[in-house]
């Protein structure tokens, strides 16, 4: 799970900036989705004098323009927003990803750390067996398990080792040198 938290961070942020990206183009250009642009209509003046109709045309213009102006605004408002906010996101992910460098850190020293004491009792044991009888630490290696028992096997001196695995019933000797 902690693997998978920077991509499903990463892909919230796409998701998000795809649909600010939608947006700000439904606004600005919404003739790319085949929405009516209300400003584009112009109303046609029928019967009026020729300044007249240039004058309802000036008007329309206008209007358009300004209606052009305010979704101009509201673009850019939109595109900030979708800014700050993959600003905050990428601030998020940033951090998730220290902690989980962090975790990692943490994680290997611990790993190491047991590693360590895991070999110490290793060659304990080792060094007990090789003062044993070769029958004796044939038996006591039997009960164990046999990753463990290769471990500790490997780990006494080889002439010794070899005693003990001739003491050994043949099946299991042969599973412990595989």
């Amino acid at each position: 799970m902690k693997q998978a938290m920077p991509y499903l961070v990463v892909s919230i942020v796409t998701l998000v900036f795809a649909v600010q990206v939608v947006l700000v183009l439904y606004l600005w250009k919404p003739e790319f989705f085949g929405a009516a642009n209300p400003g584009a209509v112009r109303p046609v003046v029928v019967g009026a004098k020729n300044s007249d109709s240039l004058l309802a045309v000036v008007d329309t213009l206008r209007t358009e323009r300004r209606d052009s102006t305010t979704s101009d605004s509201m673009a850019i408002a939109a595109v900030e927003a979708s800014r700050d906010s993959m600003r905050a996101l990428s601030e998020k992910l940033e951090l998730e990803t220290q902690k989980a460098a962090s975790l990692e850190q943490k994680l290997s020293a611990q790993n190491s750390s047991v590693d360590s004491a895991r070999s110490k009792e290793i060659k304990g044991t080792a060094k007990l067996l090789e003062s044993m009888s070769a029958e004796d630490a044939a038996r006591i290696l039997q009960n164990l398990k046999i990753g463990d028992a290769k471990k500790v096997l490997m780990a006494v001196k080889k002439k010794q080792a070899g005693k003990i695995l001739s003491a050994m019933e043949p099946r299991l000797a042969a599973r412990m040198i595989q």
